[in-house]
């Protein structure tokens, strides 16, 4: 769903850990992640009515992201100029996605396409859009992180929308502190790793069942031996910092 101009230019791709999606009716999808996804659509939707602008000021939570590190988005969507949808045209869908056990946290994916009406080149832009959406305390969902990657053709999903599901939700008994330490730990030693074995290695150890690596150009790679593969070729030096 992101733009062009605001497309997030960050090294590390997107990795969306998952098995393969199979298709669910609307009646076996949980009801957390049918109202996430129609929330997308009514985001998508408002784009047609306010712009891309007013829309993504309207459905981002308040300190939502487009890459860590350059502050929040809405800082940067209010430098922007509003345009109506007539001379700035964005259109995405969700195709797939999950939402975790508590029906708080989740994230979509789905094609996007972006036309400039006001420019002299009017050719279409194809992205890939991944957002995480939170449940913000109000009930309403909100986008907390907003990532794109540019395409040289539409990006390839099923139609309609297909549920990723996990293989294995977490079980754990500890706190949400303890929970919340372990995880950062995890992520200290898989940024360690990045240094010491580099980026390929690195991820393969860590990658889930399903897994999606989204980079510019080539959409989404979907099994361990692309990822592998890619980042063999085009990673070869990645550092990371942990700074929660």
């Amino acid at each position: 769903m992101t733009p062009t101009f605001l497309v997030a230019s960050a090294l590390v791709g997107v990795l969306a850990a998952a098995q393969n999606p199979q298709p669910e009716s609307p009646a076996t999808i949980p009801p957390a992640l049918a109202s996430m996804v129609e929330t997308e659509r009514e985001f998508a939707a408002a784009a047609r009515i306010k712009g891309i602008r007013d829309a993504f000021l309207e459905f981002f939570a308040d300190d939502a992201m487009f890459e860590p590190g350059r502050g929040k988005a809405k800082d940067q969507l209010r430098q922007q100029k509003p345009q109506p949808f007539s001379e700035r045209e964005l259109v995405w869908e969700p195709r797939t996605g999950d939402v975790g056990a508590s029906g708080e946290l989740g994230w979509l994916t789905g094609p996007g396409t972006f036309i400039n009406h006001a420019a002299e080149d009017k050719t279409p832009r194809y992205s890939n859009y991944m957002s995480v959406w939170r449940k913000e305390p109000d009930g309403r969902w909100r986008v907390f992180i907003d990532l794109g990657t540019t395409l040289k053709a539409p990006a390839t999903f099923a139609p309609g929308f297909t549920r990723f599901v996990f293989a294995d939700r977490y079980t754990g008994k500890e706190s949400k502190a303890e929970a919340g330490k372990g995880l950062a730990a995890a992520d200290r030693t898989f940024n360690d790793r990045l240094t010491s074995a580099g980026p390929a290695a690195a991820y393969v150890e860590v990658l889930a069942p399903g897994e999606r690596l989204h980079r510019e150009g080539v959409g989404a790679l979907t099994d361990a031996t692309a990822v592998r593969n890619w980042l063999s070729e085009h990673a070869t030096g990645m550092t990371a910092q942990n700074t929660a």
